[in-house]
């Protein structure tokens, strides 16, 4: 009994599987099998151009501060109370060469010239007295029928008239020094210029040496400008301490309230040494009537600057600067975005094939890159940026217009 039921659960599922089987089986076969994708080899579309040389002139671009070319430190050179401080002293004060800038007391000093023109005075009657003297005691002499020659130097009084003299040199000397202690309690300007800062003020004791403040000129200011060795090929400086050309144009520029302001300069010399830690070398520019005092278009009142057009160009200000080159020949211009990182380029060959060209930039900036060797002109130049180009890779050049905006942008 037991074994018969045993046989009969066997066929059952026997015949389950079976027919689970046959049921997958005719699933398969109903269901068609996926279509292979074929693949299909995307050629990627680019941006191009014909190479060809040019001729550039460069433009140096250099920064610095501006500086007044003359700067000075006005010192008393004589000591008492300060009387009188003119108004155009004060910073930012405009004055002309000789104009009073302060005034010292000097009733001392007035004093001391009338005692040394009565010390002169005494010095030379004395003189006069001995010359008197000696004169009659050679008369004297003469008369006894004795020779000049013959007499003692003492009996001719020589040796007092030689110390009248001397007497009278000296107290001349003291006048002249009283004389310029007398001038030097009135400082004058030594120049055209402005005041830069002020540090005395009236009824102020000043002793000799004393700082009265500071002044520059306004003639001229200068700007040092830092120069790469690499610029140095681009543009014609002459050996330090030879006479500059002024054939070089150099204009400055800074923004002033949301606007671009430049001003003409020219070179006015070339340092004679490099900065041991930047390896720059230097030359120095120079600008004309920076605070446009002489100018038409500035008006002077009161020796108070009053600008209508013309911007001046202010010491301390820091400026951009741009030298004008010499022109270049036989240069390739190419956009920067074209340079890969391992300073190489890709030219597309006769079969639209790419290929790399290894450069060396003679010059370059944000933009662009110029080029003299190792390029063909005619050769086509690849300017669309390619993700891991390789060398042969086909490509499909795009039509002319596509190419110079391309190149323009």
């Amino acid at each position: 009994m037991a074994s018969s039921n045993a046989r009969r659960q066997l066929f059952i599922s026997l015949a389950v599987l079976a027919l689970c089987s046959g049921i997958g089986f005719g699933l398969t076969r109903l269901v068609n099998p996926p279509e292979e994708e074929k693949k299909t080899a995307t050629i990627p579309l680019i941006e191009s151009r014909l190479l060809s040389t040019e001729s550039v002139r460069f433009s140096i671009h250099s920064q610095g501060v501006v500086h007044p070319s003359i700067q000075t430190t006005l010192v008393a050179q004589v000591s008492g109370l300060i009387t009188e401080v003119a108004p155009v002293f004060v910073s930012g004060g405009v004055f002309q060469k000789g104009d009073l800038l302060v005034r010292i007391d000097d009733s001392d000093y007035r004093v001391a010239v009338r005692q040394a023109e009565a010390t002169l005075a005494a010095s030379e009657a004395r003189l006069t007295e001995e010359e008197a003297r000696s004169k009659a005691e050679k008369q004297s002499w003469l008369r006894s029928g004795r020779k000049l020659g013959d007499a003692p130097e003492l009996l001719l009084r020589e040796p007092y008239v030689a110390e009248a003299r001397a007497q009278v040199k000296a107290a001349g000397a003291q006048l002249d020094k009283a004389r310029r202690d007398l001038e030097r309690t009135v400082i004058r300007a030594p120049y055209d210029g402005m005041v830069r800062e002020r540090t005395v003020n009236i009824g102020q004791f000043l002793s000799t040496g004393a700082q009265l403040g500071m002044v520059f000129s306004v003639e001229f200011s200068e700007v040092r400008l830092p120069l790469r060795p690499a610029d140095l090929a681009f543009i014609e400086l002459p050996a330090a301490g030879r006479q500059v050309s002024s054939d070089i144009q150099v204009i400055l520029s800074q923004s002033l309230g949301g606007r671009l302001v430049s001003w003409e300069a020219e070179l006015a010399r070339v340092e004679g040494t490099v900065d041991e830690t930047s390896r720059m070398h230097y030359v120095v520019v120079r600008v004309a009537d920076p605070y446009a005092l002489n100018s038409e278009a500035n008006v002077s009142s009161g020796n108070q600057l009053a600008s209508q057009n013309v911007e001046p160009l202010k010491a301390g200000s820091f400026v951009t600067a741009h030298l004008q080159g010499e022109e270049v020949e036989g240069l390739f211009r190419i956009p920067r975005r074209a340079v890969y990182a391992d300073g190489k380029i890709l030219v597309v060959d006769e079969n639209n094939s790419l290929r790399y060209r290894q450069v060396q930039p003679v010059y370059a900036d944000e933009n662009t890159v110029y080029v003299a060797e190792g390029l063909v002109e005619g050769e086509r130049l690849c300017l669309t940026p390619l993700t891991n180009p390789v060398e042969g890779m086909k490509v499909r050049l795009a039509d002319d217009g596509d190419v110079a905006s391309g190149f323009n942008s």
